[in-house]
This record gives C-alpha cells, sequence and structure tokens, in this order.
C-alpha cells in the first residue's frame, strides 16, 4: 500500500510506503531524475529510500520515501529520510534551503507524514 500525502502549499506529492517488493513503485512511477521507468540495481541492503518520482496515471511530481520493513520505522531513520525528501522538494521549488526556517518545517512535516504511515500500519 502507497499512502499520498500533498504538501499543500507546494506543486509536489509525498508518498511512503513500507515494502520490500519494489514493484508496486515501478508500477506506479517513473524515474523522476531520468524520467524512463526505474532500474534498481541493489536494494538489498537498504532500511529506506527516497526517490524523486512522477507518477505514471497524471505526471504528478514527488517523491516516494521507502521503507523496507515497519520495524526500520525509527525515529534516526524518518529523520534521515525526511531530510532526503525536503532536499528534494526543494531542488524542485527551486528554493534555497537558506533561511533554513522553510526547510525545516518542510523536513518536519514529511516527518510527520512518515509516523502516521508508522501509525497507521501500527493499528492494523
Amino acid at each position: 500500500m502507497i499512502h499520498e500525502f500533498d504538501t499543500v502549499i507546494y506543486p509536489f506529492k509525498i508518498w511512503i510506503t513500507i515494502s520490500s517488493n519494489l514493484n508496486e513503485i515501478t508500477e506506479m512511477f517513473f524515474d523522476g531524475e531520468t524520467k524512463k521507468e526505474f532500474s534498481f540495481i541493489n536494494t538489498d541492503n537498504y532500511e529506506a529510500m527516497v526517490l524523486p518520482v512522477i507518477k505514471k496515471e497524471n505526471r504528478e511530481i514527488g517523491i516516494v520515501i521507502c521503507f523496507k520493513k515497519h520495524k526500520y520505522m525509527r525515529v534516526k531513520q524518518i529523520s534521515h529520510e525526511s531530510y532526503h525528501a525536503a532536499k528534494y522538494l526543494f531542488e524542485h521549488i527551486g528554493a534555497d534551503i537558506d533561511p533554513h526556517e522553510p526547510f525545516e518545517y518542510a523536513v518536519g512535516f514529511i516527518a510527520d507524514c512518515c509516523d502516521k504511515v508508522r501509525r497507521y500500519k501500527q493499528a492494523k
């Protein structure tokens, strides 16, 4: 299951999934950097990853944060991936990380989205 979040003030979506099967990502999205199909090389050793993407269905731009397993959704990992995701967001909109406050709010927003997915999975 891929959870979708709207950043509201930016033209950018956030999708979060907990899965070791990357087929769902390749079926729904193009690689946001090459604008082509994904070609994953070695994904055996990751706990989580952030991928810039374009949704195939409607060309929406954003990122996918993929946690390999629920147990990897620790504060440290969520913070790390949220920072990467916020960097992709700011690159996409052409904004500088300085002044820091807007960037830090974006990191917090993305981390909160990850936490919502973590808690949703726990509740099931």
